[in-house]
């Protein structure tokens, strides 16, 4: 069951342009190409993003839902409001389409009305969230998707927004590879496409 986050079902149309336009980030992006392979680097190589001191706290660190094959599921994260009272402004999305789930860890095959608990973790400072189980695997034709707002990020990586990339780790004290995204500056967004469960983040190489 939810806590804290917000799960609701949405238009199919609306759906169908946000794929849209995420897979044509994953062709289009400016900074990765199909001829050039992507960039895996150590954690030593990158500075995260982190939030401002002053931004409002994020309304749940750890929260969970149940995701069900052949139902639409999306998950909204926010900001506290105000004074801490009520929500915010966004912070994540996160976005699993009806025929997304392919695979449990442990390798069987989702049937329709299948379901199993998703859970999500997100780090105290950066713009870093954790995705649990481990080894869910998603359909590549129909992947999940992720989205941060990262306006509260500190004021130093907002001014080189241009150079922020998503990038994931699949298993503590791996290195971390750059992900195709696609990103929108005047909204200070940046969405990228999940094909399995792992952790992701914002953060500029060096």
């Amino acid at each position: 069951m939810l806590s804290h986050g917000v799960i609701w079902m949405k238009r199919a149309g609306w759906l169908v342009v946000g794929l849209l336009i995420v897979f044509s980030a994953v062709a289009c992006d400016d900074n990765t190409t199909e001829s050039d392979p992507p960039d895996i680097v150590d954690e030593s190589q990158l500075d995260f993003v982190p939030r401002k001191v002053t931004a409002p706290p994020v309304e749940t660190m750890d929260t969970s839902f149940w995701a069900v094959r052949g139902q639409y599921r999306e998950l909204e994260i926010r900001y506290q409001g105000q004074g801490g009272t009520g929500t915010g402004k966004k912070f994540l999305e996160f976005e699993i389409d009806e025929e997304t789930l392919l695979r449990r860890p442990d390798g069987t095959l989702f049937a329709d009305g299948d379901s199993i608990e998703i859970t999500v973790s997100i780090d105290p400072e950066l713009f870093v969230v954790t995705f649990g189980p481990s080894g869910l695997q998603f359909n590549p034709s129909e992947p999940a998707q992720l989205e941060f707002d990262y306006d509260e990020a500190e004021d130093e990586f907002l001014s080189v927004e241009s150079a922020i990339d998503f990038w994931k780790q699949e298993n503590p004290g791996d290195d971390w590879e750059r992900q195709a995204s696609l990103q929108l500056e005047e909204l200070d967004e940046i969405e990228v496409v999940i094909f399995s469960f792992t952790r992701y983040g914002l953060a500029v190489g060096r």
